[in-house]
């Protein structure tokens, strides 16, 4: 499972800026944008958060683990 590719796919789903995205998970533009540059691993919180907004988005958490 990439997270870097998941947070992508899902921000240009949503048609997000990295600077929306971050305001709407609650994290700083840096956060978002070194997600999807791999450069930091997200806490266990950041992936809930992360996966409950997908969820409610309409966005399967089975449909991000196939990226």
């Amino acid at each position: 499972m990439n997270f870097a590719k998941q947070v992508k796919y899902v921000r240009e789903q949503l048609r997000l800026s990295q600077k929306q995205l971050a305001g709407a998970l609650n994290v700083s533009f840096a956060t978002v944008n070194r997600w999807e540059n791999s450069k930091v691993t997200p806490s266990n919180l950041a992936l809930k958060t992360f996966y409950e907004f997908c969820e409610y988005n309409f966005i399967e958490e089975e449909e991000l683990k196939h990226l």
